[in-house]
């Protein structure tokens, strides 16, 4: 242990402030009357330079002592006194009232001795076994340096000298604070102390007794850090990593001194016994992994800390940095993406050194748009279809897209682009929010990465198989009045099997009317219900309704803008042979021509319903051919 120097001639000094802080004076509060009623802690309490001796005594529990009936002699530092300690003695000796303690019954003398009884020599103090060294002269000096500024300020139970430095007896250890406290003093590492206090557990454990070696890393370490996993402040990272770092950086349950290192030296962590940090020598240098040891064997009352100038990451975090899963991995804003590419056991081939992805990775707000707030109740084998839905085997770069209303084949079936003027749109539904070129931010060793807005799923049912499904459902049921018209005139003889035909490979783009849509027509008819328009138009006139409803191929409504090339709308040909006219503000112009009874406009009010077949808008009239 470091013998008393500076540090602990400070603590002495605090202590014996507080003790001569005691002593007042009703004309002047720095320098106490010669003569008072008071005892000397309410000497020292009435007396302004006293300040943070009286702080020590009360801290120390020494109060009740020298309000006895003594007499004492009191050597008490001023707060000047106190001020000259290095930082963070104070703290210390006022974080240990016992040590303190023993501080401020060494700056006290059984009896009361006046300045003219002082000589050269020694005097016993109420520390056992420790005296003060007087020396007399101009003036009296105390232990070699510490000068008497005030003599002979009586007080009824004796008498205080204030003095200008704490004394400490020789051979005085100061006590060491503990690993969190002297990291919370130590400006270079205000990081990591950052970190640290994101989890309690961890502050307790480092503050508390036991045996720790713990590598800290410098604010400049950790700057470096964000820099290399492109992220701005520990705020955005998400907690279980730091919590994860955090442990990598200590060796619990051993001391290791500088001098116990050797090269080629392993350890186990906090983290885990198989997470083991390597000491390597280079010359005199001394490196943990690949972090320099800046400054060694900076003891702790509960183990050691030498500084580094790196951040020591994990085996598992350093196989993802640099690769297509580290922008998600260390960003809160990707947790759900995260946790679900563990949970589907999908990061080894994420992170494959070998690989070459295009990732279109969603955040947690593209997670919810999707539906998915919550992992829970979903299983690896119902995860893995979504998530290599968004990886291409291959890199596409933000200039090598696709041309608009391709196919791109992913490592979990297709998705198709549309490329408008508002930017890149995938299955009509999710923009690409950041298109990632070579060497961009987002370009990684095994791949390149784009942002989306809504999280991909992919389809599993046709078109016919989606509306059958919405027409079943226990709340919110829809088209039920459709999938009867179909249901009718695929089992019709005469007419074409529609369901048979939009249940095949396609692609089709179905405009289909809500059961609103169809009770309005009934209305426009003079019919009751879809058996009297049956027997009023005949089965053949609803067959070419429900056509005039249906394009060959898939048409999203990010296509629209380019089918309407800049015009205020645009015809489009149906299954009839016939077209409709589709305009910009998302309504259908109809012709009208088989029942000619006056509908209106149909208005798209869904849009982008995907099916492995194709994909279904959702209108509010039936129109009519």
């Amino acid at each position: 242990m470091k013998t008393i120097g500076k540090r602990f001639l400070s603590l002495f000094a605090i202590a014996l402030i507080a003790v001569f802080t005691l002593t007042s004076c009703e004309e002047d509060e720095t320098t106490p009357a010669q003569t008072t009623g008071d005892d000397i802690v309410e000497l020292a309490q009435a007396t302004a330079n006293l300040s943070t001796l009286v702080t020590a005594i009360t801290t120390a529990e020494l109060a009740g002592t020298l309000k006895g009936e003594g007499p004492f002699t009191v050597f008490a530092p001023t707060n000047d006194a106190f001020d000259k300690l290095e930082d963070g003695v104070l703290q210390t000796l006022l974080d240990n009232p016992s040590v303190l303690a023993e501080v401020l019954q060494y700056h006290v003398v059984s009896g009361k001795v006046m300045s003219t009884d002082l000589s050269d020599g020694q005097v016993q103090t109420l520390l056992s076994g420790k005296s003060i060294d007087v020396a007399i002269g101009s003036s009296v000096t105390l232990n070699g340096s510490a000068m008497v500024t005030a003599a002979d300020i009586e007080a009824s139970n004796g008498v205080v000298h204030l003095i200008d430095e704490v004394l400490l007896p020789e051979g005085f250890e100061l006590p060491k604070a503990s690993i969190v406290s002297i990291a919370s003093e130590t400006s270079s590492v205000s990081i990591l102390v950052d970190a640290l206090t994101m989890f309690p557990d961890l502050v307790s454990a480092l503050s508390n007794d036991g045996s720790y070696t713990v590598f800290a890393p410098t604010n400049d370490a950790f700057t470096a850090l964000l820099g290399v996993i492109g992220q701005s402040g520990l705020e955005d990272i998400p907690e279980d990593v730091i919590e994860r770092i955090l442990k990598y950086h200590v060796i619990p349950d051993a001391v290791v001194m500088s001098t116990d290192l050797s090269d080629g030296q392993m350890a186990g962590t906090l983290l885990s016994d198989d997470d083991k940090i390597t000491v390597s020598f280079e010359g005199s240098s001394v490196f943990i992994n690949s972090a320099m040891v800046t400054e060694a064997d900076v003891e702790a009352s509960n183990g050691v800390i030498h500084i580094i100038d790196g951040v020591l990451v994990p085996e598992l975090e350093m196989s993802i940095v640099n690769t297509i899963v580290e922008p998600a991995y260390f960003n809160n804003d990707f947790s759900i993406l995260t946790a679900a590419v563990v949970k589907a056991e999908l990061l080894g081939t994420l992170i494959d050194s070998e690989a070459n992805y295009t990732l279109f990775a969603p955040n947690n707000a593209a997670f919810e748009a999707a539906g998915i707030t919550s992992l829970d109740g979903l299983s690896a084998a119902d995860l893995a279809p979504i998530l290599t839905y968004h990886v291409i085997d291959g890199e596409v770069f933000g200039d090598g897209l696709p041309a608009t209303g391709s196919a791109v084949t992913t490592l979990g079936g297709d998705f198709y682009l549309s490329i408008n003027g508002d930017g890149a749109f995938i299955n009509g539904t999710s923009q690409v929010t950041a298109a990632t070129l070579a060497g961009g931010a987002l370009d990684y060793d095994n791949g390149v990465v784009h942002t989306i807005s809504r999280t991909l799923v992919p389809a599993s049912d046709d078109i016919v198989t989606i509306a059958v499904n919405a027409s079943q459902a226990s709340e919110g049921a829809e088209f039920g009045q459709l999938v009867a018209a179909l249901t009718a005139v695929e089992n019709d003889g005469s007419t074409d099997a529609l369901i048979t035909a939009l249940s095949g490979e396609g692609p089709f783009t179905v405009f289909a009317p809500t059961d609103a849509a169809f009770q309005s027509l009934y209305t426009l008819a003079s019919v009751a219900d879809f058996n009297a328009l049956v027997d009023a138009v005949g089965i053949g006139t609803i067959e070419a309704v429900l056509k005039y409803h249906v394009l060959n191929g898939r048409v999203f409504s990010t296509d629209i803008p380019n089918a309407l090339d800049g015009n205020s709308s645009v015809a489009l040909e149906t299954l009839t042979g016939g077209s409709f006219t589709l305009n910009s503000d998302l309504t259908i112009t109809d012709s009208d021509a088989a029942l000619g009874i006056g509908t209106a406009d149909a208005s798209i009010i869904d849009t982008d319903i995907f099916g492995t077949n194709g994909v279904i808008h959702v209108i509010d009239e039936v129109i009519l051919p």
